[in-house]
């Protein structure tokens, strides 16, 4: 017996710019039932920690058409692990270097609508450099003490999912000292 509790009939994927929509015909019980999905690219989210601060970032997102408070994150290219991916996008977001990477696990931001999987990630960086932004991205960086980011979030003007998912997987890690 299968897992799945319905048949699949057909499936089509139609290419849009970075995402692909999936249109899935299923056959549930004997009843024709629509089911749509974007399938995105996996990413990382990864919070950086400089000595004894971490670096929040305020980007301006196109979408929501506002500055929003958010951690280092991006989508994993061709040939990456999540890894090497939390490592390049931190070097270009913050300019700090990985000195220690640390596995938070994974989720799915939105599993009722989207296939995509984060990596989530803490950064330990001893050494930074000048930031390498993409000419798409409008970042500016906010260092700050974990009481910071904790009020940012109770505020509710931190609500980047993905990051407020990796804080509270990282909370062992973020004893303030």
């Amino acid at each position: 017996m299968s897992d799945i509790p319905y048949q699949m009939k057909t499936s089509k994927e139609e290419k849009l710019d970075r995402f692909t929509v999936v249109i899935d015909e299923l056959d549930i019980h004997g009843r024709n039932a629509r089911y749509s999905y974007i399938k995105v690219r996996p990413g990382v989210c990864v919070i950086t920690k400089f000595e004894d601060e971490i670096i929040c970032l305020k980007e301006f997102r196109h979408p929501i058409k506002s500055w929003s408070y958010e951690f280092t994150c991006g989508m994993i290219e061709d040939g990456e692990t999540p890894e090497e991916t939390a490592i390049r996008e931190v070097k270009e977001e913050t300019g700090c270097i990985v000195d220690k990477l640390y596995s938070l696990g994974e989720f799915y931001p939105s599993f009722g609508a989207t296939d995509e999987t984060i990596h989530l990630f803490l950064a330990q960086c001893e050494e930074r450099g000048e930031a390498e932004l993409e000419f798409t991205e409008f970042i500016s960086m906010h260092p700050m003490g974990v009481e910071e980011v904790n009020k940012l979030i109770k505020n509710g003007e931190f609500k980047h999912g993905a990051g407020l998912a990796a804080w509270l997987k990282a909370q062992p890690y973020l004893k303030e000292k």
